[in-house]
């Protein structure tokens, strides 16, 4: 019997356990986790792991001994089969049960997959142990294989790039972030890529890929064969929802959560890269995945199980290192209607705001820390601040808030 049951071990998990104890909950919490290590810290595994700036120590949340002085149960390597929300119990893949009073379900994402060869010239980049695999891969190796063209194949190709690699992205979108940026920021980051020799390869499929003795055949679409040393993999994921799909919580893209983070199950909350949440202020349901919603659901989800429920309303943000580019994102642009750019590419110093209906909805800045912070904080105002105001580089933004 534990108090609380989380399930999963990635942000959203391991900061509900710890978030209860820092408001005092005295009930047992239990984390079941298929990884080997104790929980992590994943967005370095593609940015400053990769390059040497984060040690392995560094990764994780919190020690060994943190867990065990704060009665944090850490079930590592273990997997659960199923849930039965009646009987208030999850069942191991030993066979082994566990009841609970609140359950969280924390289960992240799975990998889009487009080839089951196993090899270890073939990287998915989604644990510590790949990102170390791919460390070696990149000291070793004198060209890569990247597909997709998203946030995580982007910062791979800068890594590779800056370590003297052949670097060749592939992408079967028209342009690179298709799903995450505008027309105006991939425009910007490709040809930041091209002129440091990155090569992309768009509208392009790999149709199969096969392990060779030395390097991987990649059959692509167009007919042709190229050989790169090695390959890393990054073509989206889908929400990990099974585990609650099966037991008969809701779903639909993910978990459906209410303000407060629980399910369609009384007793049980859900957070993170597998949850479908509404936001009432794009009036939309979004699933995304980001450290900061993992963050700010989890401490949701543990008031809750407190008692002390706070509605989850964040601005969602993200960011992603490539070079010696900092690009941010705060809101969501999908649906805006006009964009102007404040500042000015060719000094790698601007930011793409959006608007939808004369509202600020969303900035991206690339090196603008300043226009992100601000812009973050208008959208959260839900400020009146008019395109041209955003676009003048004289506007000073603090009087808009």
């Amino acid at each position: 019997m534990s108090d609380v049951v989380i399930i999963g071990g990635g942000q959203a998990g391991s900061m509900v356990a710890i978030n209860l104890r820092k408001q005092k909950f005295k009930g047992s919490i239990s984390i079941v986790t298929e990884e080997a290590s104790y929980p992590y810290q994943r967005p370095p595994l593609s940015k400053g792991f990769l390059t040497g700036k984060i040690k392995t120590e560094n990764l994780f949340f919190k020690s060994k001994d943190y867990y065990e002085k704060n009665n944090i149960t850490v079930l590592l390597k273990n997997r659960v089969t199923k849930l039965d929300t009646k009987r208030q119990e999850v069942t191991l893949e030993d066979r082994s049960n566990i009841k609970y009073k609140k359950l969280v379900i924390t289960t992240g994402s799975k990998l889009n997959k487009i080839t089951s060869k196993e090899d270890k010239k073939i990287i998915y980049l989604n644990s510590v142990s790949k990102a170390i695999e791919l460390k070696k891969q990149l000291k070793e190796c004198k060209s890569i294989g990247i597909i997709g063209a998203g946030f995580i194949g982007l910062e791979v190709a800068a890594t590779a790039k800056k370590m003297g690699l052949k670097t060749t992205v592939f992408e079967a979108e028209k342009r690179i972030m298709q799903r995450s940026a505008s027309r105006e920021i991939a425009h910007f980051l490709r040809s930041y890529h091209e002129k440091r020799g990155v090569d992309f390869k768009l509208k392009t499929i790999a149709n199969k890929i096969d392990p060779t003795d030395k390097a991987i055949d990649i059959y692509l679409s167009d007919g042709t064969i190229v050989n790169p040393d090695f390959v890393v993999i990054g073509v989206g994921v889908k929400a990990e929802s099974g585990i609650a799909k099966n037991a008969g919580i809701k779903c639909n893209n993910g978990i459906l959560v209410d303000v407060n983070c629980q399910t369609s199950d009384p007793n049980v909350y859900a957070a993170g890269d597998c949850v479908n949440y509404y936001f009432s202020r794009y009036d939309t349901r979004q699933r995304l995945e980001s450290v900061q919603n993992a963050i700010d659901q989890a401490a949701v989800v543990s008031s809750s199980i407190m008692g002390e429920p706070i509605a989850y309303d964040s601005v969602p943000w993200f960011w992603s290192d490539q070079y010696d580019l900092k690009f941010q994102i705060a809101g969501l642009s999908q649906d805006s209607d006009l964009i102007v750019i404040r500042g000015n590419k060719e000094e790698s110093k601007f930011s793409v705001c959006h608007f939808k209906e004369n509202k600020l909805c969303a900035v991206e800045c690339v090196n603008d820390q300043k226009t992100f912070m601000l812009g973050k904080k208008l959208i959260e105002t839900k400020s009146d601040i008019t395109p041209e105001a955003m676009e003048n580089t004289q506007t000073n933004l603090k009087d808009w808030r």
